[in-house]
């Protein structure tokens, strides 16, 4: 199994995005600076999934590099947000530019091949790894969210929800307990009031998911978030939030509160 990638690698990768997409600010269309934003935002899973077909985060690095310089100079001009989801456009890319690179299995060993040229990428275990990065980073964006809310001045769902996370077992009463003495509030954390937190929540996690998936596509369609969020596998968690949800705000009510 390929080494995770470290948090101060994961750092690099953003620095490297950042200092490149400067370098080429005010250049391309509308489309091209719509998708340089989603590259940023979902540089993480271009990475790990680098990292993961590679088994080298130096390799992956270098990929990753030779990726944003050429999406930056427009090789990529083809990439349009109409054209279908952005995260079949990044994966097919992404693919196809790790199976450039000698020793990776499933593609040329050692050829100068344009990423842009080649046709989508197959269905297979490429696609389930490039998946697997994709609901991570999904997943990290609405974790992140909720923790932002939080620090803003919000309810303490984000702390309240990993402390449930990190002892799934733990009756709400002794983590009632456990977070009064960790969080030293005004007043005590009693058991209703931890399920109550831990509800909202929920509540507030899954309307910010919903959200970052409709943005991911992009789109404002509900019908097409429901889908991405059915082939994503988080349909059934995240039902009553697509509900919620509307594209005129961006995020439904309960991630507003």
């Amino acid at each position: 199994m390929p080494p995770e990638p470290t948090p101060h690698r994961l750092s690099q990768i953003s620095t490297l995005w950042t200092a490149l997409a400067r370098a080429h600010a005010g250049t391309g269309d509308e489309d091209h600076r719509l998708l340089s934003g989603l590259i940023e935002r979902y540089q993480g899973a271009a990475y790990r999934y680098l990292a993961a077909a590679t088994g080298d985060p130096d390799v992956a690095a270098e990929l990753f590099q030779e990726f944003a310089v050429r999406f930056l100079r427009g090789d990529f001009r083809r990439a349009s947000p109409d054209r279908g989801r952005f995260r079949d456009y990044l994966r097919t890319v992404l693919i196809n530019l790790a199976r450039r690179r000698p020793g990776v299995v499933g593609g040329p060993r050692g050829v100068d091949v344009d990423p842009d040229q080649l046709p989508a990428a197959a269905e297979g275990e490429a696609d389930e790894a490039f998946l697997s990065h994709w609901r991570e980073s999904l997943l990290d964006c609405a974790w992140r969210g909720l923790e932002d809310a939080e620090r803003a001045g919000g309810p303490p769902y984000f702390t309240v929800l990993r402390a449930r996370a990190d002892h799934p077992d733990l009756p709400s009463g002794e983590l009632a307990e456990r977070l009064t003495n960790t969080m030293k509030p005004a007043e005590s954390f009693t058991d209703a009031g931890v399920r109550k937190l831990l509800q909202r929540g929920r509540e507030m996690l899954t309307d910010l998911l919903v959200a970052e998936v409709a943005a991911s596509v992009p789109t404002q369609d509900k019908e097409r978030v429901a889908q991405e969020l059915i082939e994503l596998g988080f349909y059934g968690y995240c039902r009553k939030a697509l509900e919620r949800w509307s594209p005129q705000a961006g995020a439904s009510p309960a991630a507003r509160q």
